[in-house]
């Protein structure tokens, strides 16, 4: 059932952590020592925001929350009220640095099975996906229904693909690498070289089978030398797939020590992946081997693609 809504304030939120790689015998990264348990600690200082501010948490797509206002002054109040709360609770010396990006948007909404969608919820999770880590993006009609307001200020901010769009000043840019990483430990005094040692033996590593992935009529091919092969909504991954369903880094293509691929999971709304000789589906929550040739989604079911084109597929190639 669709029911068409007043208008409404609509606030896209996603969780931003800086990634520092650590060389070392415990080699590791900032964001791996920020974790799970933080990510959901952090979620849970922008829903007793939102709550606290008499708005409601939606629904949460991977790393980004979405959330709606009845007053489109409390989504203005709620966003800066995140952003203050998450630069308390985080701890400098620790070293992780740790944002929000939010995008304001107001107007109508359509709710369809608990849900909401329309243009103001699109207009929002650009804006989002556009701001830097720490700011606030406001779009015109949030403004103009806003009115003249003392806290918090509001900026003209020029504008986004034909969005007129102000911001929220006064954001922190993150500390550069060098501050961050000597919060964490002390300056050590080099280490004097190690002697030469003779030349291993050549190992003969088993041959690892590319991938090669195809969405929107484009074929790339990955192998174990391009690392991680990250498949999302973001303009950051290697395969782009900009659908509203899709998270922002939604999953990703591995290759393990055993030399054959796997798909990695990383989206609370799972991966379905179809395998191409048996039609069979399986739905990745975690992580699984590829093998042969198949389609993936990246949703839970093959019943929320509403066309060929929303599929990846994918075929493995021992060339």
């Amino acid at each position: 059932m669709e029911i068409l809504s007043n208008a409404q304030g609509l606030l896209f939120a996603a969780i931003w952590t800086d990634e520092v790689r650590l060389d070392g015998p415990a080699a590791t990264t900032m964001k791996g020592w920020f974790g799970d348990q933080q990510i959901g600690q952090t979620k849970a200082v922008i829903t007793d925001a939102v709550v606290s501010h008499r708005g409601v948490v939606t629904h949460i797509v991977g790393d980004a929350m979405l959330c709606s206002f009845a007053d489109p002054k409390a989504a203005l109040d709620a966003a800066a009220s995140i952003q203050s709360r998450i630069t308390k609770a985080v701890k400098p010396a620790s070293g992780i640095t740790v944002k929000a990006r939010i995008g304001l948007a107001y107007g109508p909404v359509r709710v369809i099975a608990g849900k909401i969608s329309g243009d103001a919820v699109n207009a929002a999770s650009m804006l989002m996906e556009k701001c830097a880590p720490g700011d606030i993006l406001v779009d015109q009609a949030l403004f103009d229904a806003v009115g003249a307001v003392n806290e918090p200020v509001l900026e003209a901010h020029g504008s986004i693909e034909g969005i007129s769009v102000y911001r929220v000043p006064g954001s922190a840019s993150a500390p550069d690498i060098a501050t961050r990483m000597a919060a964490i430990a002390p300056a050590a005094e080099p280490a004097p070289p190690p002697a030469p040692s003779p030349a291993p033996a050549p190992v003969v590593a088993p041959a690892s089978p590319s991938v090669v992935v195809k969405f929107g009529g484009v074929e790339q091919r990955f192998g174990p030398s391009d690392g991680e092969v990250q498949i999302g909504r973001g303009n950051d991954n290697q395969v782009i797939v900009p659908l509203r369903y899709v998270s922002r880094k939604h999953a990703k293509i591995v290759w393990r020590k055993d030399a054959v691929p796997y798909l990695v999971n990383l989206s609370e709304n799972g991966t379905c992946v179809r395998l191409r000789n048996s039609g069979k589906e399986i739905v990745c929550r975690s992580e699984m081997r590829l093998e042969g040739s198949g389609d993936i989604v990246l949703c839970g079911s093959f019943s929320v693609a509403t066309s060929p084109a929303e599929i990846v597929t994918y075929r493995l190639n021992s060339k």
